[in-house]
């Protein structure tokens, strides 16, 4: 049979695509363009020469990502996974959450690909999945769906496991990204031949992954669609054509992955001369697949190897071994008796060693689950106190303006009307006190229209006839100033009115990000844009100023980006920052209808 790891290549193309990183330096780009194609040793000396005293957050990130790669294609999977954690770590750190569970990917095909691993890969996928569920995002649903088709081959689930496939093929084909596609096809392909036994719809989905690999592939995706057609020939029990196409591989020159390539297709080899009969070269290329194996660090059995050397045996070795067996008979029973002793001691020791490991785990599980509600109930408690505090910003300005409105208002109302009373029986005056009368009434009229202005902008800063555009348009208007700063609002899809909390916490929420512009950006352009997608409305505060570090993300006044922050996450929204000091600032916020 032909090694069921050999499908697992193909998804270095699929699970390695990342998002671009625009916030990392030039050489880092450089380098990571070359990844595919150059000596990782060279690349890897490279990165480790960086001086990263001069790397910023997003850089030291992407450091740590090319350095696990390297590693990676290296099969230095300890160091490669090491590497992986700490990028996903400081990703996480400075908030750059898609980077974060792109890593998942990276991660779970590590230790997926491992001989004889132990290690859990599967919650990096469904990490992975549920963000791109939540996210929408047709590409990462694709490539999550696909992981899982991975998963579901580990546990022995096929059927499922073809399923998730399709699925997957329908996500990428809405963004008709061909370079996942092929991917998927390739692994629909392995399916097909190494579970379902259906070498046919192998072949079908191999030679549409062949039409991408001659327009735009690479000697890597030459070599694994070769070895997979390969393979379906095999199951066709077609072992001379089987060949044809491990020769086609095993002449190109690929660069990644080389060694353990090379053992699964010196496998396959064997396996089709074993089945033609062919030991003698089934024995050459088990010895060179063990080469490659050994050298890969893989602990094997050797069992295919010791099989292939007993067929090659000549006769007299077999008159050699009848020999052997007469006597071994002699003592059948002695071993059997103590073959059974040792197999009862093992039972006894794996079951008391299962038990301990059992009570151990389930007394981690109690004290994680404890944590967890500790610290729902923190999380639970700051949400209400953002709330709390909101709130009573709202009543305090409702209550000032309705003291304006009520008292002050009425009271410059009175006076206005006896000054008018009293002026009426000032007939007499001389001029200069009848100027004086005509500017005081001027002063008492311009108080009282103010204080009504105020009075009337109770409703939060959202005008009741006018709405949350209009008043954000406005606020940008009055905040403007002419020669220094130019402050552009566009809103699409607004063609109705939000509900009144859902308009006074996004006003809000612009109102301070427009504030802390004028303060500390120094830009000299800024623009606000507000998008409803019918679902969801999408929010982006964008200026040229100075920015800042994305750590920094504290202000001692006002709202706060943080206090921001959590209110989005409250409202089941999502909050990003995006600056680099020198570059300026963009804020994303996301919030559901």
């Amino acid at each position: 049979m032909f090694n069921s790891k050999v499908h697992i290549a193909v998804l270095i193309a699929f699970l390695c695509i990342s998002t671009s990183y625009a916030q990392n330096s030039r050489k880092l780009f450089e380098l990571e363009q070359k990844i595919n194609s150059e000596n990782h040793f060279n690349i890897l000396d490279n990165l480790k020469n960086l001086d990263t005293t001069k790397l910023n957050n997003y850089e030291k990130a992407h450091l740590a990502y090319l350095k696990a790669k390297c590693y990676s294609f290296d099969n230095q999977e300890d160091l490669a996974f090491k590497n992986y954690l700490l990028a996903k770590k400081k990703y996480f750190s400075i908030d750059s959450i898609e980077k974060a569970m792109d890593i998942n990917l990276d991660i779970a095909f590590l230790l997926y690909a491992q001989e004889k691993s132990s290690n859990d890969y599967s919650k990096y996928i469904k990490e992975y999945l549920n963000y791109a569920q939540k996210t929408k995002n047709e590409l990462k649903l694709a490539r999550g769906y696909a992981n899982m088709a991975m998963l579901k081959i580990d546990e022995g689930k096929y059927d499922e496991s073809r399923n998730y496939y399709h699925k997957a093929l329908w996500y990428i084909k809405q963004v008709d990204n061909r370079t996942v596609e092929s991917a998927i096809n390739v692994n629909l392909a392995s399916i097909y031949n190494e579970y379902l036994n259906e070498p046919d719809s192998a072949l079908y989905y191999l030679k549409k992954d062949l039409l991408y690999v001659k327009d735009q592939g690479t000697l890597d995706d030459y070599y694994m669609n070769y070895l997979n057609q390969a393979s379906s020939y095999y199951y066709k029990k077609d072992y001379k054509k089987s060949n044809e196409y491990l020769r086609k591989a095993d002449s190109l020159p690929i660069t990644n992955f080389v060694v353990k390539s090379k053992q699964y297709l010196y496998e396959n080899f064997k396996t089709n001369y074993d089945s033609l009969k062919d030991y003698k070269n089934a024995y050459k290329y088990a010895l060179l697949a063990k080469k490659f194996a050994d050298s890969a660090n893989v602990i094997e059995q050797n069992i295919a190897i010791n099989d292939i050397q007993t067929k090659y045996q000549t006769r007299e070795k077999e008159l050699e071994n009848e020999v052997l067996k007469g006597k071994v008979k002699t003592n059948k029973a002695l071993v059997y008796i103590v073959v059974g002793l040792l197999i009862a001691s093992l039972i006894i020791g794996f079951l008391i060693v299962k038990n301990a490991r059992r009570r151990e785990y389930i007394s981690k599980q109690e004290k994680l689950i404890e944590q967890q509600k500790l610290e729902k109930a923190l999380k639970e408690y700051e949400l209400s106190s953002i709330d709390l505090m909101l709130e009573g910003q709202e009543k305090e300005r409702q209550r000032i303006a309705n003291d304006l409105h009520d008292n002050l208002g009425s009271m410059l109302a009175t006076l206005k009307m006896n000054f008018e009373h009293l002026r009426l029986r000032k007939n007499e005056l001389r001029e200069e006190e009848n100027k004086l009368y005509d500017r005081t009434d001027e002063l008492i009229e311009e108080a009282y229209q103010k204080v009504r202005r105020l009075a009337h902008a109770k409703n939060a800063g959202v005008f009741a006839n006018e709405g949350l555009i209009p008043t954000i348009r406005k606020m940008a208007e009055k905040i403007s100033i002419p020669g220094k700063l130019s402050i552009e609002v566009m809103a699409v899809g607004f063609n109705k009115r939000l509900e009144n909390t859902i308009e006074i916490a996004i006003f809000r929420m612009v109102q301070e990000l427009s504030t802390n512009i004028i303060k500390h950006s120094q830009a000299t352009e800024a623009s606000i844009q507000l998008t409803n997608h019918d679902e969801n409305i999408n929010i982006i505060i964008e200026d040229n100023g100075v920015g800042f570090p994305p750590a920094k993300t504290h202000t001692s006044d006002g709202m706060g980006l943080n206090t921001i922050r959590k209110k989005v996450e409250q409202l089941g929204g999502t909050f990003t920052i995006d600056s680099t000091p020198g570059k300026g600032t963009t804020i994303i916020i996301d919030l559901p209808i």
